[in-house]
């Protein structure tokens, strides 16, 4: 009698658990992104007639449904009962907002948009011997002093010479990165010019949710933590990817040469994805 007693009651208890829980079947076209509590629970699929969701606390929820360029449509559901299901409408686009009045009347004042600034570095030149005479892109400066520096060049390609009396000129191109001072140094002993640092930076990644992937130069990171380090980073711009189930985000970063490149990312509506700042090491 002591066995069956304990039976039924491990019985009952597994009833209350699986009871203490329900389903929620999002009938829905492939590719919609699917959030519970505003929390992504994936993208719908044709293999799951949209998205199936087991075992919902029980409780009062919200589900929103997404889709790129239409309006999202919600549902509140209570998962007291074992199955839901919520069929999902046909989208309506999103509305289409007038521009601002500041907008409008910038571009009566000014019709002609204004050019993008280009990412500037800059050079740290030094030389063997020390004394001697380098143009970059043509323009001569004297060197006197063990190094000279060279700020505000575009991103991109430059030609260096260098010239000294009794050596044979030496030149090359060299590659400047947005925010790096790449090193150069004019070696006439061994008739070369050679690149010593092209510049060095850092990153740190802030997401919400805390969970997400991150991609940057070949390399995927799992952020699981409050934030993701990533030293030793070639300065430039790159192309960065973050993810997380049924969602993604990418933007541009600049590296700078001896700065942490701080990205916020955020995957909550209404919220700007990206917030983009920079601090010196």
């Amino acid at each position: 009698m002591k066995i069956s007693w304990w039976l039924c009651f491990f019985a009952v208890l597994s009833l209350s658990v699986v009871a203490s829980a329900g389903d929620i079947q999002v009938s829905c076209e492939p590719g919609l992104r699917v959030f519970l509590d505003d929390e992504p629970m994936g993208t719908s699929s044709a293999r799951e007639d949209g998205l199936f969701l087991m075992n919902v606390k029980a409780g009062s929820h919200t589900i929103r449904v997404e889709k790129d360029g239409f309006l999202a449509q919600t549902f509140d559901v209570d998962t007291t009962k074992p199955s839901i299901e919520i069929f999902v409408e046909e989208f309506k686009p999103l509305p289409v907002a007038p521009p601002p009045a500041a907008a409008v009347a910038a571009a009566a004042v000014e019709p002609v948009p204004r050019e993008t600034p280009k990412g500037v570095g800059g050079l740290v030149i030094t030389s063997a011997p020390q004394y001697c005479f380098v143009a970059v892109d043509g323009e001569v400066r004297e060197k006197n002093s063990p190094s000279l520096s060279i700020g505000g060049l575009e991103a991109g390609e430059h030609t260096i010479s260098f010239t000294k009396e009794g050596w044979e000129p030496i030149s090359s191109v060299v590659t400047v990165s947005p925010g790096a001072d790449v090193t150069i140094r004019g070696n006439f002993k061994d008739g070369k010019v050679e690149v010593i640092h092209k510049g060095m930076g850092a990153l740190r990644v802030l997401s919400k949710p805390n969970r997400c992937t991150v991609h940057l130069l070949g390399m995927s990171k799992d952020k699981i933590h409050q934030n993701l380090n990533l030293g030793k980073l070639p300065a430039g711009v790159h192309r960065l990817v973050v993810t997380m189930p049924g969602r993604e985000l990418s933007t541009e970063v600049l590296i700078m040469d001896r700065h942490r490149t701080i990205v916020e990312v955020s995957f909550m509506k209404g919220d700007q994805p990206f917030v983009i700042s920079n601090e010196p090491l």
